[in-house]
């Protein structure tokens, strides 16, 4: 959980016994985000300037050759809207619209704006990318949508602050130095888009009573589940699933059982922090189109 214009990290759980185990899975465990990695197709998406929420995209059957044979997305649980915003495509979480826009946009632009928010885990810019099919930390997610969070500005995700010899001499200083890596008017907008996901989307067991952004993630066969999400102040990533990667049961989501774990953590954690707003797009200068 890193907070905001610091990207301290405010609270971490890597497992529910140290005793047990040692393994902290929320900074060593690499394990594929689902749909929560879709906002990064989006924002790279809205930044070239051609996209806005309010584009239409078209969750229609399709497929990509992929070395010898095709590449066929589907959505989950089967079945097609056909054309709709995408507003809706993000709120719905429809897996179509994302890899048909990540293949517009490009695949690479989007690995370089994981890798712009801080996201060290390697990973190919593969068909499939918009669909979370590569293996991330908690802790990674958490750091990237916090920078959402700060409306583009960005600091390396820090677990300790300051360290000083017993004669008060600093031998590390980690104050942040945040810097704007994103653009605005793109960020705004996702951030406005991510609200839908908690005000009546997948994610509405997330709903705090604030405004709140955030975005469930739900791997195939269930064996990784997600909500990562955020308020002005503080961004906090959920994640379930199996050490032996076994599925955890039919019909888990994101949305049904990480959602509502977020809400009860971030409902306590803000408890004596003023309710605030994410800015406009309006406020910002939309890019270009290029």
């Amino acid at each position: 959980m890193p907070s905001l214009g610091t990207h301290f990290v405010k609270a971490i759980v890597g497992g529910y016994s140290y005793e047990k185990s040692k393994f902290n899975r929320a900074t060593q465990a690499r394990r594929q985000p689902g749909s929560s990695f879709k906002p990064f197709v989006y924002y790279t998406a809205f930044a070239t300037g051609k996209y806005s929420p309010r584009s239409t995209v078209y969750d229609t059957p399709v497929r990509y050759r992929d070395g010898r044979g095709y590449y066929r997305p589907k959505n989950y649980g089967g079945g097609y809207s056909g054309a709709m915003s995408i507003r809706t495509a993000i709120v719905q979480s429809s897996n179509v619209p994302a890899v048909k826009i990540g293949r517009r946009v490009g695949l690479d632009k989007v690995v370089d704006v994981v890798k712009t928010l801080g996201i060290k885990s390697p990973m190919q810019p593969v068909l499939s990318l918009p669909l979370g099919s590569v293996g991330v930390t908690p802790l990674e997610m958490a750091g990237a949508y916090a920078t959402f969070a700060n409306n583009g500005w960005h600091s390396d995700t820090t677990l300790i602050v300051r360290v000083t010899d017993s004669k008060g001499n600093v031998l590390l200083d980690n104050t942040p130095k945040p810097k704007l890596v994103l653009d605005q008017w793109a960020v705004a907008s996702l951030n406005h888009t991510l609200t839908g996901v908690i005000n009546g989307g997948t994610g509405k067991s997330a709903y705090i009573g604030r405004q709140a952004a955030g975005k469930t993630g739900t791997t195939s066969s269930e064996r990784d589940v997600w909500f990562v999400g955020y308020v002005p102040q503080m961004a906090t990533a959920v994640w379930i699933g199996r050490d032996n990667n076994r599925p955890l049961g039919r019909g888990v989501t994101g949305g049904g059982y990480a959602a509502p774990i977020w809400r009860r953590f971030m409902a306590y954690a803000l408890r004596n922090e003023p309710v605030r707003y994410f800015p406009r797009p309006s406020k910002f200068k939309r890019p270009r189109s290029r």
